[in-house]
Formats: C-alpha cells, sequence, structure tokens
C-alpha cells in the first residue's frame, strides 16, 4: 500500500471516530473533541474540533492545537477517553498521536493514583 493511501485511509478512519464520538452522549456538555493527543506535565496536548469557544477570530477553531489545563480525572467510555480538568472542562481524546500517546495517559493515571498534585487553580 501507498503512502498517500496509507495516509487517506488514517485520516478517514480519524474522521469516522470522530463522528462518532461527537454523536455520543459524556453526560454533559464536552468543551472539545482532540485528535492526536497526548499528556504531559498533567495537562492535554492535541488537535481542536468542536470547541465550545471558538470563536470568528480563529480561537480554538477545528485543526488548531490546543493544551487543556491539568486533567484531573480520566475514564473510558465507548471506546474514548474523557478527561475532567481544573478548569471544569470535559475534553473527548477521539484517539492518541502514534508514538506514545496512549502511554502518556497511562502515566499520568499513575502519577495521580500515588497522589502526584495538579498545579494550583490560580496559575491555569
Amino acid at each position: 500500500m501507498s503512502s498517500t493511501k496509507r495516509s487517506i485511509d488514517q485520516a478517514r478512519d480519524v474522521s469516522d471516530a470522530l463522528s462518532r464520538a461527537m454523536n455520543m452522549s459524556f453526560g454533559r456538555e464536552v468543551t472539545a473533541y482532540l485528535t492526536d493527543a497526548y499528556l504531559i506535565a498533567g495537562c492535554c496536548i492535541g488537535v481542536v474540533h468542536r470547541h465550545v469557544r471558538a470563536d470568528v477570530y480563529g480561537r480554538f477553531q477545528d485543526g488548531h492545537r490546543v493544551r487543556t489545563s491539568d486533567v484531573l480525572k480520566a475514564h473510558e467510555q465507548g471506546g474514548f477517553w474523557a478527561l475532567f480538568t481544573a478548569t471544569g472542562s470535559l475534553y473527548v481524546i477521539v484517539n492518541f498521536k502514534k508514538g506514545g500517546g496512549r502511554l502518556s495517559l497511562d502515566w499520568l493515571l499513575k502519577k495521580r493514583a500515588k497522589g502526584i498534585h495538579a498545579t494550583p487553580v490560580r496559575i491555569q
């Protein structure tokens, strides 16, 4: 399979997963959906889709990278990961960045279970 065909197939898979996630109920309003997500320094970085605060000036527009506030809690639901942050947002991870994105979530969850503290809210 050519690399171009593989890229098109991967984009289609992400688009299908994004559609499925957007059609699921997560019990409250989703702040945004993230693709190519990974966690570092207690927060999540990913490509944003359907952010509730997107505006006409380009902030939080689809396809931009976003950094969340500290992730306080995470749980899997319907094949997606729901992240609850220090500022009260709910982000849904549609897919992880290749080469360690999913492992970065495992690492954060282990650290949180050991009692690592989040950044103070006033710094978020």
